[in-house]
């Protein structure tokens, strides 16, 4: 087994950290800091027979650093399934001829309302109505994320049946869906389109990743810090007055899921949410928000630094 998900809990007392693996109590590890714990019970689970590459995932979260706390009112947590789809779409070859070519993209520009980019491959508008033809995936898990062709572009999230049947009729009215096609008996994935959330915004005062493209103008950032796990923020002041439990964030054909702590909580671990992770949502304070970051063009971001 390559790569699992494993659901884990943790406590503290004055000598360290204890981690323990949930459905498995002897499997546990020790540490002075939470890093070095989690790093043990990796191990401990690898030696164990597990997965090569464990993921784990914490009920209740993982302690939150200095840095983490003062961007982490409201807590939120973007929720993913470990797991990837591919889709049933012509793919690009080494020996591709220029028809070929136009043919490929003409195909991917029929899953969106308006032509992707021909540089950078983004789409600038939502899904088409054409359903998502899967080729390969999702597998176990209830959740899976992936793109439409073989290029990258904008990043899909797909959310089982099962998934689906823990939230609330209304959190379900909040959250555009469509069923995608796969053949034979394999379980239902429903594929999320919408809607619109609070958009991703840059941050004062703390470096990101990222790059725009020349062409079209799209821009895509991140935050990969010591001591800080959101590697995505949001403006404070974009959040509805009452925030409902399960919601996006993001513009379509991107956007992603969104839970507070409180909702994810009562989810994690159940039957339908095999292999979901979560992940700090960052919430950044109006006076430190930066709607559009000044980003180096991706050929930039190539180009050899000279000191």
């Amino acid at each position: 087994m390559e790569e699992a998900v494993y659901l884990c809990t943790w406590s503290q007392s004055p000598a360290g950290y204890l981690l323990w693996q949930k459905t498995r109590s002897a499997l546990r590890a020790e540490g002075v800091t939470f890093a070095e714990a989690q790093e043990k019970l990796i191990a401990a689970i690898q030696d164990s027979g597990g997965a090569i590459r464990a993921v784990l995932e914490f009920d209740p979260p993982p302690p939150e650093s200095a840095l983490e706390l003062a961007y982490s009112d409201p807590e939120l947590y973007l929720i993913t399934g470990d797991d990837s789809f591919e889709t049933d779409t012509l793919r690009s070859r080494p020996s591709e001829s220029p028809t070929e070519q136009r043919e490929r993209l003409a195909e991917l520009d029929a899953f969106f309302q308006a032509p992707v980019c021909r540089k950078c491959k983004y789409p600038s508008k939502p899904r088409s109505d054409r359903p998502l033809p899967l080729k390969n995936g999702p597998g176990r898990y209830d959740g899976a994320i992936g793109f439409i062709g073989h290029e990258g572009g904008a990043m899909i999230q797909l959310w089982s049946e099962a998934f689906l049947a823990l939230l609330t009729p209304d959190e379900r009215r909040g959250l555009v869906l469509r069923p995608v096609v796969r053949k034979g008996r394999a379980r239902k994935f429903f594929e999320l389109t919408g809607p619109a959330g609070p958009p991703l915004v840059a941050v004062a005062g703390l470096k990101h990743n990222g790059w725009r493209c020349a062409h079209c103008g799209h821009r895509t950032w991140g935050y990969w810090l010591d001591g800080l796990a959101a590697h995505s923020f949001i403006a404070r002041s974009d959040l509805p007055t009452e925030l409902p439990g399960i919601f996006t964030v993001g513009q379509p054909p991107e956007v992603q899921l969104v839970a507070t702590a409180a909702r994810w909580k009562t989810l994690v671990g159940r039957p339908g949410t095999r292999g979901l992770v979560s992940r700090p949502l960052g919430i950044a304070p109006d006076n430190a928000v930066i709607r559009i970051p000044d980003l180096p063009t991706y050929e930039e971001r190539l180009r050899p630094q000279i000191p």
